[in-house]
């Protein structure tokens, strides 16, 4: 009763507090928010970024920091520790027991009064022998494919950490190659600024060229501060790739290996077709239909009898509060099988094996959905990578006519050959040809990156190599 009471005081002091009204902020009391020292352990972190890092580099810092991997891979153990649950099916349960009684009986005659106390340990066994309807089976089955999936998911998270480290770091290293291509088009600029100036000095030019030259100019300034802007912003999203925090300083040394100039053409079902057996994504999704299915058994093996043996043995002790000892101590033994079928529980069973029916169709059009997105994935991540070094060759051309045009109409000029519209044009393409240029390596670099990822083949150190994704027989595309 004072146990009660305590309990019944201690819950009414305890509340649940709400927001006072639809208007004013809820003010948190100090308890609300859980202590934790991660973010402190984060910043005790001693890391060396002095020196530029490389594309190998910065993945070995992100699979050791980031994330993501670590908790599948806890996903991973829990589901592997789900399979020895399942396990102990196959084994007996053993319980121990200890048990103590007072037995009072007042009968007439008063000899036959009785007043003792019974006490002593025991040991239950039960164990099931057989499920005629294989459930045992089924739930190890259940729980394995379920660590299968979890396994694959695992495998697939660390690409996603490749993926998005490669992604950022290209990024970066494209916005790195940006602020120089923007001090580039403000050098031209101040160029052509300085040479109106000269020609409106020499009596041979006007102010509405020096003006708009200085507008062109200022433009070119303006690119250059985005560009800065977006150096900072690609440097964060690296640092946070690798598993960092955003504000530390992370530079990065640009890659040495060249674009690739041409990619042979490739067999797209049998290019579709090896990556469905190659993602680990796809695979999770396999497993999971697996466990699904074995659910199905599990649910149904309850309309099916189930045989076991059980035993039990104590030990009995006497303690005669009034009288004489009646009885001495004791062993008691016992041991037989049962055979227990569930004739009728309210159609229960059969609703959850409905269920678990239901649920292996919806897991099966979930593969079938994702296999669809995957043979998708693969045909856009291929057309988009010829498509990228496509460009990127045709950027090339670009730069080196636009720099050759600049520099012509820059000596026309000079020499009151041009006007400055023409050398302002041509200042522009110069510019854009830059830009084009830097974003045509970029998306070359990510597009392979990408295409390594939808083909399942993104491995640390391989994601600027084409031999391994375009490994299968050239044959001639058949859409």
């Amino acid at each position: 009763m004072i146990g009660a009471v305590l309990t019944a005081f201690l819950t009414g002091c305890v509340s649940a507090p709400a927001p006072s009204n639809a208007t004013t902020p809820w003010a948190p009391p100090s308890q609300a928010q859980n202590p934790d020292t991660i973010w402190k352990d984060i910043r005790a972190q001693k890391a060396d970024f002095t020196n530029d890092q490389s594309l190998a580099e910065a993945l070995d810092i992100a699979l050791q920091n980031n994330p993501a991997s670590r908790k599948t891979w806890s996903d991973a153990r829990a589901a592997s520790a789900q399979v020895d649950q399942a396990k102990g099916y196959f084994l007996p349960t053993v319980v121990g027991t200890a048990a103590a009684n007072r037995q009072r009986t007042t009968a007439e005659p008063d000899s036959f009064d009785l007043d003792y106390i019974k006490y002593g340990p025991g040991l239950q066994l039960n164990y099931l022998v057989i499920n005629f309807g294989g459930g045992r089976s089924a739930a190890v089955e259940q729980a394995l494919q379920t660590v299968f999936a979890a396994n694959y998911l695992f495998n697939r998270s660390i690409q996603d950490i490749l993926l998005a480290v490669e992604t950022a770091y290209y990024g970066l290293v494209s916005a790195k190659a940006g602020i120089e291509a923007a001090e580039a088009n403000v050098k031209d600029a101040q160029t052509a600024l300085e040479t109106a100036q000269a020609r409106k000095a020499a009596g041979v030019g006007t102010d509405l060229e020096v003006l708009q030259a200085q507008a062109s100019y200022d433009q070119s300034r303006y690119g250059l501060v985005n560009a800065k802007g977006q150096f900072k912003i690609a440097r964060g999203a690296l640092a946070q790739a690798m598993g960092i925090p955003a504000d530390i300083t992370v530079q990065v040394v640009a890659p040495t290996n060249a674009v690739p100039t041409a990619v042979t053409p490739q067999d797209m079902r049998q290019m579709i077709d090896d990556a469905l057996d190659r993602r680990p994504d796809i695979a999770a999704l396999r497993a999971t239909l697996a466990a699904k299915k074995a659910a199905i058994r599990v649910t149904g093996s309850a309309l099916w009898p189930s045989l076991y043996v059980n035993g039990n043995v104590s030990r009995d002790y006497y303690d005669t509060m009034t009288g004489a000892a009646f009885q001495a101590n004791d062993w008691s033994y016992g041991a037989g099988a049962t055979l227990q079928w569930t004739l009728f529980d309210g159609f229960q069973t059969l609703s959850a094996k409905r269920a678990a029916a239901a649920q292996a169709d919806s897991a099966q059009a979930q593969l079938q959905q994702a296999e669809l997105a995957a043979s998708a994935d693969v045909w856009t991540r291929y057309y988009a990578y010829e498509t990228a070094l496509e460009r990127h060759t045709v950027s090339i051309a670009y730069l080196i006519s636009a720099s050759a045009s600049y520099d012509l109409a820059l000596d026309s000029y000079k020499n009151g050959l041009s006007n400055i519209i023409d050398l302002l044009n041509a200042e522009s393409k110069l510019a854009q040809a830059r830009t084009q240029y830097v974003s045509a390596r970029q998306d070359a670099f990510t597009a392979l990156a990408n295409l390594a990822y939808a083909t399942g083949r993104l491995e640390k150190g391989g994601a600027a190599r084409t031999e391994g994704i375009f490994s299968t027989p050239v044959r001639k595309d058949q859409p």
